[in-house]
């Protein structure tokens, strides 16, 4: 952390106005948007802004029984017997990490052969995507519960299976989530929205915790059974409407591609741009 500190305090004067209070900006454009009462675009942004973030909710919500039930259900309900060595509980947790180690970029190639290819890859798509397929992998803990419930023990793989279809999820809609409350936010609120982004991932470990502690009267089989038909159902709902939705953000992802498309391709040496 030190170090981070230091870096950011020599690197400081490259950032130039980057994060700069926009009340104090000096582009006028800026100064008016601040000044100026949220526009229909900007008010239909906000619409599919607060349904991310219901989707921000629902995810962490059920994500978060990694470290809760999951955690507990691996150290009493699991055989970890392993070639006469019992595997600890807590190393499951690190699952997560490797699979997003190990399938990072896959799945960030995976979205950008898509793209390339001019299928669906919107940061919406992604979201509700993550969703399901984290919710799939509940069905693995369902199965787990089931197995408990007929031998006694279930088995390890079980909770793999459910580890790796969480980070699949995970890495389709995190990576995704911040960046599309940026992209939709009113500029007077950007900075607020972010924060409320924040605050919706705490509100998901809260609901978290009231659905691990819900599994002691109602059975881990009740409790992961339903987180997963209900991410699932709610993912599949959300990609219903995915299309009217989008139309609300008025081509916010759009604008910013051809921005990208229409940028001069800047190169080291200033003769070759002066080509370009």
């Amino acid at each position: 952390m030190a170090l981070g500190l230091i870096q950011y305090l020599v690197g400081q004067k490259h950032l130039k106005y980057v994060g700069n209070n926009t009340n104090k900006s000096i582009d006028p454009e800026e100064k008016a948007a601040m000044k100026r009462p949220l526009s229909k675009v900007e008010k239909d942004r906000m619409i599919v802004l607060f349904i991310s973030f219901i989707l921000v909710i629902v995810f962490w919500g059920a994500f978060e029984q990694a470290g809760g039930l999951m955690n507990i259900y691996a150290s009493e309900k699991t055989d970890r017997m392993l070639m006469g060595w019992e595997v600890p509980a807590s190393w499951f947790q690190s699952l997560n990490a490797m699979f997003i180690i190990i399938l990072g970029t896959s799945v960030a190639a995976y979205w950008a052969h898509r793209k390339l290819k001019g299928k669906v890859s919107t940061s919406l798509f992604k979201m509700c995507i993550g969703l399901i397929i984290m919710g799939m992998g509940f069905f693995f803990m369902t199965a787990a519960a089931a197995q408990f419930n007929s031998d006694g023990a279930s088995a390890m793989y079980w909770l793999v299976l459910a580890y790796l279809f969480h980070t699949v999820g995970e890495l389709c809609l995190s990576p995704v989530a911040l960046s599309y409350i940026t992209k939709l936010a009113p500029l007077k609120y950007a900075s607020l929205m972010m924060g409320v982004y924040f605050a919706m991932t705490g509100f998901g470990n809260k609901v978290a915790g009231l659905l691990g502690e819900s599994a002691s009267d109602l059975g881990e089989y009740t409790v992961f059974t339903g987180i997963a038909v209900f991410c699932v159902a709610f993912g599949l709902l959300v990609l219903l409407i995915r299309k009217k939705l989008e139309k609300l953000t008025h081509g916010a992802e759009d604008n910013e591609r051809e921005l990208h498309d229409n940028e001069p391709f800047e190169l080291a040496d200033p003769e070759i741009n002066k080509a370009n």
